[in-house]
């Protein structure tokens, strides 16, 4: 009995093996099958794109060739392609050629739709038909020209008699005026004789004025001078006053959450504040923002009110000087409702190589959304315009200038352009503190790999939902199952 089970277990064994076989035969041959059909259908409907613009294209061409003998027309837009046409076919571009030159002879009157060969005749006709009339015309107008001309002729005769009887007449007329010259003259000289007189007068009065008025230009003039030394002592006294930095800061922390890495702050849309302005967050007890330390920077990620808006913390502080609610924050490249400008002194090295970084400095100022609207350089020149409305005057550290004891010259020229900044009210600071927020601008929106990588920077991210379990037929069956339907679907008539 258990000899009879075992065979009835092999035959079970070898009938399935033997239909696992047949089925992976019939699997194979189906998908040969179908990647031949898709093959097929993918060339017919590439035959068929093929036939479709050939027939496309002598449409076009028994299209133009009827609006070229009278039927239907064209506008203006295919007149100017047909110069230009580069469709392929040699004969159709000669003939296109051809038609855009005899069409030529219609004058600008004729409208495009009407430009076509069995008008051109009749065109021509009239044309020559106008040029006959315009002829006729113009001899009549050259005889009639002709007859004018002998009536002028006869006209200026008469008048040249009249006007030699009129020269006779001035002559006599001449002498009589000579005669009376003379006398004239010699009265002229009496009264030249009493105007000398008077003018003599006239003079000794005029010496007496001018002295008069010399005296009063003395003292007008001293008064002037008196009034100059009022005017400079009384803007050496507004210099002094203005000689205070009245920097401060822009805004304040009100919020933190998200542990630290998302901030509100009161600032917002009637602020005219955008999205992506970068502010350093200074410590709330700093009283002095141009020796301030930056502890950490944010960016404005979204605006929720008239003075409110959200940021994130792109350069995170250090565990002892956390970010708290009442911190303030500051950015010098950011004013409400106007781009920030910025000048420079061309003395700024910000590497120690002894040699100038003003060009470096430009392109980071520029980068950060400022303008720089002058460079001011030690030799007395300068690259725009230093004004009121300049918000920093960026100089060299003063070490760097005892540096050069020798270079009296350039020590001038940066203490000029400083009065110069503070006379306009324009706040000055030194290069190392402009570094410092462009240094923290860009060390905040950069993520350092390797050895200086930063955890606060991979941030655990949040499990995700489970996928759905993927179908069991294989991707290129179900690819190609799409690519037949398609197929199908383009050959449908």
């Amino acid at each position: 009995m258990a000899a009879r089970d075992d065979s009835v277990i092999r035959g079970s064994l070898i009938a399935c093996l033997i239909f696992l076989v047949l089925s992976l035969a019939l699997n194979f041959f189906l998908w040969s099958w179908g990647s031949t059909q898709a093959d097929t259908a993918s060339r017919a409907n590439e035959s068929l794109q093929s036939r479709g613009n050939e027939l496309q294209t002598m449409q076009s061409q028994a299209t133009l060739m009827k609006a070229m003998l009278g039927v239907g027309g064209l506008s203006q837009a295919q007149f100017d392609q047909l110069t230009s046409s580069t469709g392929g076919d040699p004969d159709m571009e000669v003939i296109e050629q051809n038609f855009a030159r005899d069409m030529a002879y219609f004058g600008p009157e004729v409208d495009p739709q009407n430009r076509n060969y069995p008008a051109l005749p009749e065109f021509l006709v009239n044309a020559i038909r106008n040029r006959n009339v315009q002829y006729g015309q113009a001899r009549d107008e050259a005889t009639q020209i002709r007859s004018q001309a002998d009536s002028d002729v006869e006209v200026a005769r008469k008048a040249q008699e009249v006007a030699e009887q009129g020269r006779d007449d001035a002559n006599k007329k001449l002498e009589a005026e000579q005669s009376k010259f003379a006398e004239d003259r010699q009265q002229m000289k009496l009264t030249t004789e009493r105007t000398s007189d008077s003018l003599q007068k006239k003079i000794a009065e005029f010496t007496q004025y001018r002295n008069k008025v010399t005296a009063e230009i003395n003292e007008l003039e001293n008064l002037k001078t008196r009034l100059t030394g009022t005017i400079e002592n009384q803007r050496q006294e507004l210099v002094q006053l203005r000689s205070t930095n009245f920097e401060s800061t822009q805004g304040l922390i009100s919020y933190v959450y998200r542990d630290g890495n998302v901030v509100t702050i009161n600032l917002g849309s009637a602020d005219e504040l955008t999205p992506g302005v970068t502010f350093g967050v200074i410590d709330a007890d700093e009283t002095r923002l141009q020796d301030a330390k930056i502890k950490a920077t944010i960016q404005v990620t979204k605006l929720l009110g008239d003075h409110r808006a959200e940021a994130r913390v792109v350069a995170f502080p250090e565990i002892r000087y956390p970010i708290i609610p009442g911190d303030q924050i500051y950015s010098p490249f950011w004013a409400p409702g106007r781009r920030v400008k910025i000048a420079l002194m061309d003395n700024i090295d910000i590497d120690d190589d002894s040699r100038p970084d003003t060009t470096e400095i430009a392109s980071m100022v520029r980068a950060a959304g400022a303008e720089v609207a002058a460079i001011l350089r030690t030799d007395g020149s300068r690259e725009g315009k230093l004004d009121s409305s300049v918000r920093f005057l960026v100089v060299g550290e003063a070490e760097s200038l005892d540096d050069q004891a020798g270079n009296a010259s350039e020590i001038a020229a940066v203490g000029k352009a400083k009065a110069e900044a503070t006379e306009y009210g324009v706040t000055i600071i030194p290069a190392w503190k402009l570094q410092a927020y462009l240094k923290t601008i860009d060390d905040s929106l950069t993520t350092p790999l390797g050895s200086a990588v930063r955890g606060r920077d991979f941030q655990p991210e949040k499990s995700l939902a489970p996928r759905s379990l993927p179908n069991s037929l294989p991707q290129i069956f179900t690819e190609q199952q799409e690519r037949v339907q398609r197929n199908n679907e383009i050959l449908q008539p």
